[in-house]
């Protein structure tokens, strides 16, 4: 039986680890991975460009292993893209260092034809960051750009929530297997991701989240976009990282203007120093992009520019129970106060078990129904 090609690209993804670049050396040696694998130890050897860890790696792990992982993830519900995939993202081709395989859960935009921009930050946004975060994040995707970002606390979380509130596309990129539980919390908002637009790694499955995996991750969510948006940065957030990698990749780089003495405003004020674009609405990203995507993009009436200064914001009306909501939010919801109230709490008021009312919290998040808190705290929205 013929091999899957993905299982040689899995296979040398497994040697080299996340973040290569090697394979570009390899292809211009060998043409394909299949003349490299079968080239042998000796051979691989005589190249003179791998360590000793990558040359037991290449020798130890088979290509049979790779098509065994391949099997595992379709049965787990997660797809394999490589480089010979005509589904493999288009953008990602162009960098320096292409991830030799991706694991998908969900159904990846065509990045070709439709705009992508990504939006991340710091995880200790300030509720002015995670509220400026869902609203650029509302208005892209409103407007008819995919919105991509890592899956974090604070401003990536702010803007996975506002795409899907306007009904629209967005992509997660994790540092870890997907199936590996990063975040908890965040559990819920994944699955809700991966149901309109999708959540992928470079790492298999079973990979734990550790430190070193995302800074190699962010080169993949400025990779895939044309632009990324940074919102609310200290001096050496992980988000000026993908900002570099944005730069390394001739992508564009915006900031949303912060305070001078907010901790979390050094980042992104040195990043328009050095020369990235300010802007104050999705408007002046997507202006950017309009002469090639004018099919795609809706600049008309965009609903709400971000607010920069101090003043006060107009406070909103009370929210209604949506329509249609499934049985946990409708209890969920009857069980909230003014006050905050612990998860644990909410458990015991309704008798419904933790991982589905927080199933039930992302559907009141989208609606506007509930009001979100540290420590996994909510309350009826004001």
């Amino acid at each position: 039986m013929a091999i899957d090609k993905r299982a040689y690209w899995v296979w040398l993804q497994h040697a080299l680890g996340a973040g290569s670049s090697k394979q570009n050396r390899i292809l211009t040696n060998y043409g394909n991975l299949e003349e490299f694998y079968a080239a042998g130890i000796k051979n691989w050897r005589l190249e003179g460009y791998f360590t000793q860890n990558e040359l037991g790696k290449l020798g130890s792990y088979s290509v049979s292993d790779a098509s065994a992982l391949i099997e595992y993830c379709e049965k787990i519900g997660q797809k394999v893209l490589t480089p010979d995939c005509g589904d493999y993202p288009e953008p990602l081709r162009q960098i320096h260092n292409p991830p030799c395989a991706l694991y998908v859960k969900g159904i990846l935009p065509d990045f070709s034809s439709n705009p992508a921009i990504a939006v991340v930050g710091t995880r200790k946004a300030t509720a002015t960051g995670v509220a400026t975060a869902r609203s650029f994040a509302y208005e892209l995707a409103k407007r008819g750009a995919v919105v991509v970002s890592g899956g974090a606390l604070g401003i990536d979380t702010a803007a996975h929530k506002g795409a899907l509130q306007a009904g629209g596309k967005t992509v997660c990129v994790l540092g870890c297997g997907i199936d590996y539980n990063y975040l908890m919390s965040n559990a819920s908002l994944r699955e809700s991701i991966a149901l309109s637009g999708a959540v992928l790694s470079e790492y298999p499955p079973n990979t734990q989240a550790v430190n070193s995996n995302f800074p190699i991750r962010n080169r993949i969510i400025s990779g895939l976009t044309l632009g990324t948006l940074v919102i609310e940065a200290a001096g050496k957030s992980g988000s000026l990282i993908t900002a570099q990698c944005a730069l390394e990749q001739g992508r564009d780089v915006f900031a949303v203007p912060a305070g001078i003495y907010s901790p979390v405003s050094q980042g992104v004020n040195s990043l328009i120093k050095a020369g990235a674009k300010p802007v104050s609405n999705a408007g002046e990203i997507l202006e950017e992009y309009l002469y090639r995507f004018s099919d795609k993009i809706d600049l008309n009436d965009i609903e709400s520019n971000v607010i920069l200064t101090n003043q006060p914001k107009p406070e909103p009306k009370a929210a209604k129970m949506p329509e249609n909501c499934s049985a946990d939010a409708a209890s969920l919801y009857a069980a909230l106060t003014e006050e905050p109230c612990h998860i644990s709490e909410l458990e015991r008021k309704t008798g419904i078990p933790t991982p589905r009312l927080l199933t039930a919290v992302t559907e009141l998040e989208l609606s506007g129904c509930i009001r979100s808190y540290s420590g996994r705290r909510y309350r009826l929205p004001d």
